[in-house]
């Protein structure tokens, strides 16, 4: 008689700005015995190194697949916040072999992302200045951050590559990946808050939900951007756990 069928291994993917340690709160309360991987993305975290100047979010989800392969397991369960939603996406209709499922919290959309000149701006100097950064955090949270996840949110921005940090700020954000969508084969989910200050559920509702076929969307209130990290059980709950 067989035994229960293995969890699939599990991939988190960070957001603009972070690392894999974004996803502290949310590991420390899974319950499944499954593989975790927490992998940086290009620029960013132990990655930042790699960082090239004009990146795309082509570039992003190819650097992310081969380190996917090089764990030497899969597919996954991806969940990934933010920025890391746009890769995603990507990743999984270039490489369907690589992904089982897809949990997107407070995607950055398909298409260009509705930021102002002021925003963007102000995101574009915030590269290595912890002050504004630290504002940042704050301003796009809605939960008070404890001690310990602000000082790595902003120890993770100043450790940012300068070239990876422009270029989502000045292309990647900007560009339309959605030509590329149309062989996504993958169960998707969308977690994101009425709250969210950065990318607000209007946004949500008009530039991905109503844009991926199929798509499931999960609403939750009182968080603002920083879902694994302000109400990690919201993750949690959407995965499973």
């Amino acid at each position: 008689m067989s035994g229960p069928t293995p969890a699939l291994p599990l991939a988190l993917i960070h957001g603009f700005g972070t690392s894999g340690r974004l996803w502290r709160r949310v590991r420390e309360r899974l319950a499944s015995p499954t593989e975790v991987l927490t992998p940086d993305l290009l620029g960013f975290g132990n990655a930042a190194a790699l960082g090239r100047d004009g990146q795309m979010t082509g570039d992003m989800a190819e650097h992310l697949a081969g380190v996917l392969r090089a764990s030497g397991s899969g597919p996954y369960r991806l969940a990934a916040h933010s920025m890391g939603g746009k890769v995603a996406l990507l990743l999984a209709a270039r490489h369907p072999a690589l992904v089982a499922e897809l949990l997107l919290i407070a995607p950055s959309p398909a298409g260009p992302e509705p930021m102002g000149d002021e925003d963007r701006a102000q995101l574009r100097a915030a590269w290595g200045d912890p002050v504004a950064l630290e504002k940042q955090y704050r301003h796009i949270s809605r939960q008070p951050l404890p001690e310990q996840d602000l000082y790595q949110l902003v120890s993770d921005g100043l450790r940012a590559s300068r070239d990876a940090w422009e270029a989502w700020t000045d292309v990647g954000s900007r560009e339309d990946i959605g030509g590329e969508l149309g062989t996504l084969a993958v169960p998707v989910t969308v977690l994101f808050s009425e709250d969210d200050p950065a990318i607000g559920p209007e946004v949500i509702r008009d530039e991905v939900l109503a844009k991926l076929a199929g798509t499931q969307g999960q609403p939750i209130k009182g968080s603002g951007h920083l879902i694994p990290l302000e109400v990690p059980q919201s993750v949690l709950t959407a995965l499973g756990e």
